[in-house]
């Protein structure tokens, strides 16, 4: 009984100074928001970033040209240009065994015309088996053959978005398009794919590699290759015959020189789960400095409650009340701020998470709102218990008064 009492005129008190309390409040309701959101943010980021790679196939081993650390990123991901992967490599590494297929893969942006109409997009210099790699499908046409590739074809296959920007509407197959000067006659649409990888698959053009290296590059290199294995029970094995092919066909004896680098779709997905998880955790230290501002916030108004309200300590005091309810009394004081103010932080960082995937959603991403259950009830622990650590050394000073003294405080 004893306890509620203390709470009850705790209630009183704060409500007789609902401004102050407010201003206490507002430290610890942004530091809550804050951690909260960046939480929830975090945790949806990482599984956005984890299903968009997982979209392509689990079944899939992508080479990079440079040599890398294995569990770091390759010097391609740092806008490093580097020439070690030919398309003779990528033919080669089609004929490794449980090699399902492969595809050599040369990416550049262009302006792509037809008649009147233009459109900047990713053209996509690929082999006829990209379709079998990526799971590709045509909606009307065809897609191009290994004679277009071998014969440097300047055929084109557009994108779902692509083709309506360029042809409104009408059949784009059997036209032509230009691309840097050079004609491309369009035997094919592929089938609308969306958002894959954080590309928009829908809005590329994909011509046969060959002509894509030759014609609009100028250049006798690839930018990478995927290979799509049979089974994912193989992907170590193909792994290590893609090392030991590629180190005979470069001469290379010691494998710490190796000029290339083989990454699997699992490989990718733990790097990236390390440096999400990594990112979201230094973001949640950061923000919990704001925590900290409100428990020094709170230490600070409550000192000044102590100051205002020496006469109605030394009051209680003379009535018989003990050093153990006045200190009670202002640690529950703080305690309530706190717990209140974390409360109207959880609010407001769901809101604020539900904002974040509203906007991504609209720019067509597949987020997935997650409000960690751990999270919210650790921001309130948290708060509450900032509030008593803070609130100790004002609910101290305030139970040291003498009655005598504090009566005759000014």
């Amino acid at each position: 009984m004893q306890f509620f009492t203390d709470v009850g005129y705790s209630l009183r008190a704060l409500a007789g100074a609902k401004s102050r309390t407010i201003l206490t409040m507002l430290g610890i309701i942004i530091g809550v928001m804050s951690v909260l959101a960046v939480s929830s943010v975090g945790l949806s980021a990482q599984q956005l970033i984890l299903s968009q790679v997982t979209s392509l196939g689990t079944n899939l081993i992508g080479v990079l040209p440079g040599g890398g650390d294995e569990k770091g990123p390759p010097p391609i991901a740092f806008g490093v240009v580097t020439t070690t992967l030919t398309h003779d490599d990528v033919r080669a590494l089609g004929q490794i065994q449980n090699v399902v297929a492969a595809s050599a893969y040369v990416r550049s942006s262009e302006s792509v015309v037809y008649r009147q109409n233009a459109e900047v997009t990713s053209v996509t210099g690929v082999d006829d088996t990209y379709p079998q790699v990526e799971e590709m499908k045509v909606s009307s046409g065809r897609f191009f053959s290994m004679e277009d590739v071998a014969s440097f074809g300047r055929v084109a296959v557009l994108g779902d978005t692509v083709a309506k920007k360029l042809f409104d509407g009408s059949d784009p197959v059997g036209q032509s398009v230009r691309i840097k000067n050079f004609t491309f006659t369009v035997i094919g649409v592929a089938a609308k794919r969306g958002t894959v990888a954080f590309q928009d698959q829908d809005n590329q053009v994909f011509i046969p590699s060959s002509s894509a290296m030759r014609l609009i590059r100028g250049i006798d290199y690839v930018t990478f290759a995927r290979l799509k294995v049979d089974e994912a029970v193989h992907i170590a094995a193909v792994k290590d015959d893609i090392h030991r092919t590629l180190r005979a066909r470069h001469h290379i004896a010691d494998p710490a020189k190796e000029d290339f680098t083989v990454r699997s779709t699992d490989t990718a997905i733990g790097i990236l789960g390390g440096v999400t998880g990594a990112l979201t955790a230094f973001l949640l230290a950061v923000t919990a400095v704001s925590l900290l501002v409100g428990g020094i916030n709170i230490m600070n108004i409550m000192y000044v409650a102590v100051r205002e309200r020496t006469r109605e300590i030394g009051l209680r005091k003379a009535i018989g009340a003990s050093r153990r309810r006045i200190l009670a009394q202002f640690l529950i004081e703080s305690a309530i701020i706190s717990l209140f103010g974390g409360f109207i932080g959880v609010l407001a960082g769901i809101a604020l998470a539900v904002l974040v995937a509203f906007v991504v959603t609209k720019f067509g991403y597949a987020w997935q709102l997650i409000i960690p259950t751990s999270g919210v009830i650790a921001s309130l622990g948290v708060s509450v218990g900032i509030g008593i650590i803070f609130g100790i050394a004002p609910a101290m000073t305030a139970s040291r008064l003498e009655a005598i003294e504090a009566l005759r405080y000014e």
